[in-house]
């Protein structure tokens, strides 16, 4: 589980030190900086959830910090450290939004207190605002849907990392949507005007990686007749994503992780250092950690692009999002293919909840669009008839209903089905449909089918 990170701002060094020591033995992250503007480059660079800052210090004050760390940040707590003589003005700071105020003659316990206090209104606030988006029971990624707990966590992180300029690692497996998931941080963040580059980093030759990347000069090898500009110099200002960043090779880790610390890199067979504004998200579905045991990937490199990492789960692990996303897919290949289909037959959805997805949603969205193609001109509603999938015909088909129904009420009749085909073993619909018993035993409460 991650650390809330605690970020201290003081001119004193004694104090920095001090709170960052007493921070860590609580089992916080502590960041610190001795200025305003030290601070705001931090914020930049880390996801922190409290701000602990002196209220009077050279050059920005703690107020000036404040009111510009929450323009970057609304959801960030502020506690403000203050002499006695500036009591008032730490009041007055409070009733501009800061959580707390503490005399610098604090005492530990009770600094530790305010921090843990700050942290708990922060998680409601979060808890809060997440019930309030789940209540609308609708999460958009791009034109995709999620319903799932766990995709509407990452979609609430994304809100707060999208803030930030720091780097982002997505794991997941093939075909979860990790490309997605990098274009809405793009599209949420101060660079959504800017360029969206993408590199995959499996498909080019590693002979030719470092030119694609970095660009090269005129006469820096046979052949480059005049310069060319790379990846990196071509997303400056907006957002690079290097997908399967797991397949570089290790010489050309450390010089990414070289201009990932530097902000600079050279262009092949030049001298010239060319200054880089680029916000790096990377994807991968190896486990780095063990790539990193391995020899195969650098320690370092993988540190510094885990500051923010979101790991997204495969889609049989989200079931209750495949109802939606299926839909979403007819209906474009509907539109695209001019077929009239409008609905998701009951025998269709039963078969999409059973089925494992090895390929994730990539995989959902190549079936459905199969599908599409296959289906009859007229038909309104997208059968299993339309399918050459592996098993289908093992697949029973329950009742179908004659009417087109809004996709929520198909939850019933997918229940009731599975119901029938397992002889009413709750058990085993439970798991089946990837539910809890509790929350069948709920839904069977609220259709009337105890």
């Amino acid at each position: 589980m991650n650390r809330p990170t605690v970020m201290i701002v003081d001119d004193e060094k004694s104090i920095r030190l001090t709170l960052k020591m007493l921070l860590e033995e609580a089992g916080y992250r502590a960041v610190t900086a001795e200025s305003g503007e030290e601070a705001l480059k931090g914020l930049d660079e880390f996801v922190v959830d409290v701000l602990v800052t002196d209220l009077r210090m050279p050059g920005m004050s703690g107020l000036e910090l404040m009111e510009k760390a929450k323009a970057k940040d609304p959801s960030l707590e502020v506690i403000f450290i203050s002499a006695y003589s500036d009591v008032e003005s730490a009041v007055q700071a409070m009733k501009k939004g800061a959580y707390d105020y503490i005399p610098k003659s604090f005492r530990n316990d009770e600094f530790l207190v305010i921090v843990e206090k700050a942290l708990e209104k922060k998680k409601l606030l979060a808890e809060y605002s997440l019930a309030r988006r789940q209540l609308e029971n609708r999460y958009t990624v791009g034109e995709y849907l999620f319903r799932d707990h766990r995709m509407q966590v990452i979609l609430h992180a994304i809100e707060k990392i999208a803030r930030s300029n720091a780097t982002v690692l997505i794991t997941g497996e093939s075909g979860t949507g990790k490309e997605v998931l990098a274009k809405l941080i793009h599209t949420s963040s101060v660079r959504k005007d800017r360029k969206f580059s993408v590199i995959d980093c499996s498909s080019i030759p590693p002979s030719l990686l470092e030119s694609e990347l970095f660009g090269y000069e005129k006469g820096a090898f046979t052949g480059a007749q005049t310069r060319k500009i790379g990846k990196f110099e071509a997303a400056n200002g907006g957002t690079l994503f290097l997908d399967e960043i797991g397949e570089l090779p290790l010489p050309m880790q450390t010089r990414f992780l070289r201009v990932l610390q530097e902000k600079k890199f050279e262009r092949l067979g030049g001298t010239e250092a060319v200054d880089l504004d680029v916000r790096i998200i990377a994807a991968t579905n190896k486990d780095l950690e063990q790539e990193v045991k391995a020899g195969r990937f650098r320690e370092d490199l993988y540190y510094r692009l885990n500051i923010c990492r979101i790991a997204v789960p495969p889609l049989r692990e989200r079931r209750e999002d495949i109802p939606l996303l299926a839909e979403y897919f007819m209906k474009k290949y509907a539109k695209e293919h001019g077929k009239a289909l409008q609905f998701l037959g009951v025998d269709l959805l039963l078969y999409l909840m059973e089925y494992s997805f090895p390929g994730n949603v990539r995989e959902l969205q190549n079936m459905i669009e199969q599908a599409v193609i296959l289906a009859g001109e007229e038909e309104e509603v997208l059968t299993l008839k339309a399918f050459s999938y592996p098993n289908i015909s093992e697949t029973p088909v329950p009742e179908i209903p004659k009417d087109g129904l809004p996709l929520w009420k198909y939850e019933k009749y997918i229940i009731e089905s599975t119901l029938r085909r397992y002889g009413g073993n709750k058990q085993k619909v439970a798991k089946v449909l990837g539910i809890k018993r509790q929350t069948l035993y709920n839904k069977l409460k609220k259709y009337g089918m105890e």
